[in-house]
């Protein structure tokens, strides 16, 4: 190389100015007479005039940090050269001291990590790109470092590191450096304190062979390097990922224990299994917020903290305190924003859109669950996807977008979705669609296995999915009260009192819908009390909406028109639209001429539906409910809810007032007609 040089020297000043120009143009700021004369193995002096010759032929730009300059040399100068002056260059910064940073942009410069010191200085460039949040630097200096280096265990760490920092944008199974780590996994290369983080990128795709296989490794290896982040992904196992933690249960009890508090403080691996240990193993107590309090004031968003960040925030949810889990959800998307990781940004938007869901708030939730479904490609969000189509789904069947939530049923699911509690969500939502589209044994069955996993992982909590409350909502639809009521008192006795949770509210208001109508009002009252301190909106809407017909059928008029304004005023701040026109009884759509055979009505005949005056007008000739079902070829529960929707629209009492609302001409209804 240096031949090269000075053979273009002897052509000339002019070519020997060139080599000059293309050493500073390689060390950039780095560049002084003194680097310069040692890069090219000449004379200081005579470099020094090259450098004057330089500048004065090109009016004064030529200067050692000059950026363009730099550039326009470098494009000019063969490949075989550049390379060669960057390998130099590499080793001549790394002899003087310079820092790994400026060390590492020679060598990936030069494309070849030769020297015995590169792999190490090139990861400790990476680690600093990465804190930095320069990525592609940071993958590009990895790579070479994993090219430079033999050891397959050291290669394997660098997969994992090259894996992790291409997830910030693309949590893809596909690439190059995942098909690595998986190859490591199989070979038995990966050291015990990358285990845990190769875990949870597989079990992220539901990758569950490779995932036990990993698991096994490191129930056999030593753990003492690793042990918080192993302590950390026994507890996310138990709570996300129950079938693994269940089918290695020695190593889970091997990590069963209890740190100090100055411990827990310095690692949030460490904090976030206390949390999660806190959480899933009894009661959610005033303690599991303070942990989840402490972990996300304590630790900063990093590639190394997602998951646990993540944790912390679900906990929050899960004990209700939903407003301070948004602001949570606002600050880290923030953050995960500033720092350009569209994978972060699914994650915390994902969670967002399900506290907003248990707020109640169905167009917020439907927002924000678009966003984290289209924010990276959704084929990439592995299992975790569970949590945005669960939001969406129920968002948009509560808008009654009924087709949509149809084409989000269908979309291609993990096959493991239903091996995590991320398909909990997932069955829930599923099956309350099924109960809005009128298909309630179809509701029944996702209900029933939603309970069904939930109890199989000894994860039979209220607070995560109250499944028995949508068991008995799917008995109210067809019409078996008798289920309903049992199934009902059955989650109040796993509370202890109705008072203890918000999904308390929802099994009195099941039980109020097979009580006569004095009991009915006085569960609901209990019911709209326990929504009201749970602050969910739609709940609240929903009671209200129940308790406002409750009381007209008793005859208290001006109670439930005030309970019915209050309850249109939620559901339409919520975006509850399917609430919203049950509540107005369709007023707010275009009235259809009245049937020949009924009369006008000033209290809003005109606003029935078919169906509902097919139901009406068969209990005005005094039909019982049954006979009527039978009739009409619908359930006893479908024939209830049309004749309630009926009273409220009509601002009727009782059954009786609708013989003076019908005429008694004209042949009776027939089940098509």
């Amino acid at each position: 190389m240096h031949q090269q040089i000075s053979s273009q020297g002897e052509q000339g000043s002019t070519l020997h100015r060139s080599g000059v120009g293309q050493a500073m143009a390689v060390l950039g700021g780095a560049s002084t007479v003194g680097l310069v004369a040692e890069l090219l193995e000449a004379d200081e002096a005579t470099v020094r005039t090259a450098v004057r010759q330089l500048a004065a032929g090109a009016s004064a730009r030529a200067t050692f940090d000059d950026v363009d300059l730099a550039e326009r040399i470098l494009r000019d100068t063969p490949a075989e050269i550049r390379r060669e002056l960057h390998s130099r260059a590499a080793k001549l910064l790394h002899d003087k001291g310079f820092p790994p940073c400026a060390v590492a942009d020679q060598l990936v410069a030069a494309g070849a990590a030769d020297h015995p010191w590169a792999a190490v200085v090139l990861l400790t460039a990476a680690a600093e790109a990465l804190a930095n949040d320069q990525i592609d630097r940071a993958v590009a200096r990895l790579e070479l470092a994993y090219r430079a280096t033999r050891d397959p265990a050291d290669r394997a760490t660098i997969a994992i590191r090259l894996v992790r920092a291409e997830w910030r944008s693309s949590p893809s199974n596909r690439t190059r450096n995942y098909t690595r780590m998986r190859a490591a996994v199989r070979a038995g290369r990966v050291p015990a304190s990358g285990l845990p983080a190769v875990v949870m990128f597989l079990l992220w795709h539901g990758q569950t062979q490779h995932a036990d296989q990993a698991l096994g490794q490191l129930d056999c290896g030593p753990l003492d390097e690793a042990a918080p982040k192993v302590d950390f992904l026994c507890a996310w196992l138990r709570s996300a990922h129950p079938p693994h933690a269940q089918r290695h249960p020695r190593l889970l009890t091997a990590r069963a224990r209890r740190h100090s508090a100055v411990a827990m403080q310095l690692s949030p691996h460490l904090l976030g299994a206390e949390l999660l240990t806190s959480l899933f193993t009894g009661w959610p107590q005033a303690e599991t917020v303070t942990l989840a309090q402490r972990l996300l004031t304590g630790h900063r968003l990093a590639p190394g903290t997602v998951e646990t960040l993540a944790a912390a925030v679900h906990c929050l949810i899960y004990t209700d305190q939903l407003d301070v889990a948004a602001a949570w959800c606002d600050s880290l998307l923030a953050e995960a924003e500033a720092r350009r990781a569209p994978t972060w940004q699914s994650i915390f938007t994902g969670l967002r859109a399900e506290t907003m869901l248990r707020k109640g708030n169905a167009r917020a939730a439907a927002e924000d669950a678009v966003f984290a479904l289209n924010h990276v490609p959704a084929e990439q969000l592995g299992v975790w996807i569970g949590t945005p189509i669960a939001a969406l789904v129920r968002a948009l069947t509560l808008a009654g977008k009924h087709a949509a939530a149809e084409a989000q049923l269908r979309r291609p699911l993990p096959r493991a979705l239903f091996e995590s509690r991320f398909g909990l969500p997932y069955l829930h939502a599923r099956g309350h669609h099924y109960l809005a589209v009128d298909n309630a044994d179809e509701a029944l069955r996702s209900f029933r296995r939603c309970g069904h996993l939930m109890r199989r992982w000894h994860m039979d909590f209220p607070w995560l999915v109250a499944w028995r409350n949508d068991v008995a909502a799917a008995h109210l639809a067809l019409g078996e009260h008798g289920h309903a009521r049992a199934v009902a008192n059955r989650h109040l006795d796993l509370l202890g009192a109705a008072s203890q949770h918000r999904t308390g509210g929802v099994s009195l208001r099941m039980l109020a819908a097979t009580a006569d109508r004095y009991q009915r009002v006085r569960l609901l009252r209990a019911a709209a009390a326990i929504a009201r301190a749970g602050g969910c909106d739609l709940e609240l809407a929903t009671t209200l909406g129940e308790l406002g017909a409750a009381h007209r059928a008793v005859g208290d008029h001006d109670k439930a028109r005030l309970l019915n304004r209050e309850a249109i005023r939620l559901a339409d701040s919520c975006g509850a639209d399917t609430l919203l026109r049950d509540l107005l009884g369709d007023r707010a759509q275009r009235p259809t001429p009245p049937s020949p055979r009924l009369r006008p009505h000033p209290n809003g005949l005109d606003t029935l539906s078919p169906a509902e005056r097919r139901v009406a007008e068969l209990a005005a000739h005094g039909k019982r409910n049954r006979d009527i079902a039978a009739t009409l070829d619908i359930t006893t529960s479908t024939v209830e809810q049309h004749l309630t929707r009926v009273y409220r629209k009509l601002e009727i009492a009782r059954r009786t007032e609708l013989t003076f609302v019908f005429t008694p001409t004209g042949p009776s209804v027939s089940a098509t007609g």
